[in-house]
C-alpha cells in the first residue's frame, strides 16, 4: 500500500463519512416502507448507525495510520555519497537521475558533491567519505596497484572519443605546440592523451610545457588558452562547443586514434561492495535507467546539462545532446581490453606501476543481473 499524506487520509475519512453519511440516510427512509417504524425509533436507528459507522471510520483510519507507517519504513532510503570529477556534459545520465528522481525510486538518497582533482577524490573514497565516484580510472588503478581498497563496477566508454584538443586561434597545425604550454593537470587521464596527440604528430612530452591552471576545471583551461596563458588544453562537450564560439581552434584528432580506455567510471571500494552489494545494485539499476532516459528525453536532458555546466546557448546545448546519444551504452560494461589499454597507458605515461591483476580491478556481475532482468521484461 502507497503511503498518503495527512491531507489524503483526513480527505479519505470525510469522503468515508460522506458515504456512510448518505447510506444512512438512505436506510432511514427506505426503513419505514419496509418496517413502518415510528419516527423516534427512526431517528433512533439513524444514530446508532451513524455511531457505528464513526467507530468502524476510526479502526479504518487507525489500520491506514499502520500502513503509513509499514510504508515509510519499507521506502526508507540508502543513502549513497558520491563525487563527480569535472563539469562536463559526460556526467549527464548522472545529473539526469539525480534530478529525475531515478536513484530515489530505486531506494538511494544520492548525495552529490562535485570534487576536483584525482588525489582528493581517491582520498575521499578511501576514507569514506564518498561511496561511489564517477571519473577517470586511472587514480583508481594505482591506488589498487599500491595495495589500496578499491573497484570499477561500470564505466560510461570504452573509448576516448568525446574528447577534443582545443588550441589557440594562431596554431594551424599541431606541430606547432613545440615549445608551447598545455593547460593540462600531469596526473590527469587526459595528459596520456595528448601525449599520444604529440606522438602522432612527432614530438615528445618534454618538446611542451604542461601547466595546471586554478583547480584543473575545464572551465579554467579554457579561460587559459583564452587569455593566452597557455596555446591548448583537451575539453569534452559542450566546453568544446562554448570554446569554438569564443574563438579557440578545435581538432579532432583525440578521437580519431581510437583510443581505447576506460572513460567516466563509476567505482567504489571492495568493502563497500560487499557490505553494501544491495545499495550497489540499486545505484547502477538507476543509473542504467538514466542512460536511456537521456536517449529518449532530449528536452529534459539539455536542461539539466545548462543547469550544471550553467551554459545558456541553446545550439550549445542541442549539438552536444546530438553528439552525445549515439555514444552511450545500454550497460556500461567494463571492457577488459579497455582496462588492460588503460594501465598500458599509465606503464607508458610513468611512473611505473606494480604488477597489477586486471581482473581484480573490475566486477561486471551486478550490471550482468541487470541486463539479464532487462532482457526477461523484454521477452514478456
Amino acid at each position: 500500500m502507497n503511503a498518503l499524506s495527512p491531507n489524503r487520509l483526513l480527505k479519505r475519512a470525510s469522503d468515508r463519512f460522506d458515504s456512510m453519511n448518505g447510506f444512512c440516510s438512505r436506510v432511514s427512509i427506505l426503513l419505514p416502507l419496509v418496517l413502518s417504524p415510528s419516527k423516534d425509533s427512526e431517528r433512533i436507528f439513524e444514530r446508532r448507525a451513524k455511531r457505528f459507522i464513526l467507530r468502524i471510520l476510526s479502526v479504518l483510519l487507525a489500520v491506514d495510520s499502520l500502513c503509513v507507517a509499514a510504508s515509510a519504513q519499507d521506502k526508507k532510503l540508502t543513502t549513497i555519497n558520491l563525487g563527480y570529477s569535472a563539469i562536463s556534459g559526460s556526467f549527464a545520465p548522472l545529473w539526469v537521475g539525480f534530478d529525475q528522481g531515478l536513484f530515489a525510486r530505486h531506494g538511494i538518497d544520492l548525495k552529490m558533491a562535485y570534487i576536483q582533482g584525482n588525489r582528493v577524490m581517491l582520498s575521499a573514497l578511501t576514507a569514506g567519505e564518498i561511496h561511489i565516484y564517477q571519473g577517470g580510472a586511472e587514480g583508481l588503478i594505482r591506488l589498487v596497484s599500491g595495495g589500496g581498497d578499491g573497484i570499477f563496477i561500470a564505466t560510461q566508454y570504452n573509448v576516448v572519443n568525446h574528447y577534443v584538443l582545443m588550441t589557440d586561434p594562431s596554431i594551424t597545425r599541431l606541430e606547432e605546440l613545440r615549445g608551447k604550454r598545455i593547460a593540462l593537470d600531469p596526473t590527469s587521464p587526459t595528459y596520456g592523451y595528448m601525449l599520444k596527440v604529440l606522438e602522432q604528430v612527432g614530438l615528445k612530452k618534454e618538446d611542451v610545457s604542461f601547466v595546471q591552471f586554478g583547480t584543473v576545471g575545464q572551465p579554467e583551461r579554457a579561460m587559459a588558452v583564452m587569455r593566452k596563458q597557455a596555446a591548448a588544453t583537451i575539453l569534452t562537450a559542450p566546453n568544446t562547443y562554448a570554446a569554438e564560439k569564443q574563438g579557440l581552434r578545435k581538432f579532432s584528432i583525440v578521437r580519431e586514434l581510437g583510443i581505447r580506455q576506460l572513460i567516466t567510471v563509476s567505482a567504489t571500494t571492495k568493502k563497500f561492495l560487499r557490505e553494501k552489494r544491495e545499495a550497489a545494485d540499486a545505484y547502477l539499476r538507476a543509473y542504467v535507467e538514466a542512460l536511456a532516459y537521456v536517449k529518449a528525453n532530449r528536452d529534459v536532458t539539455m536542461k539539466v546539462i545548462a543547469k550544471y555546466t550553467r551554459q545558456r546557448d541553446s545550439e550549445v546545448l542541442a549539438k552536444f545532446y546530438d553528439d552525445l546519444v549515439p555514444d552511450l551504452p545500454r550497460i556500461p560494461y567494463i571492457d577488459d581490453v579497455s582496462a588492460r589499454a588503460t594501465i598500458e597507458a599509465m606503464q607508458a605515461q610513468g611512473p611505473p606501476l606494480p604488477r597489477v591483476d586486471v581482473k581484480s580491478l573490475y566486477d561486471n556481475s551486478l550490471l550482468k543481473s541487470i541486463e539479464a532482468e532487462l532482457d526477461r521484461d523484454k521477452r514478456r
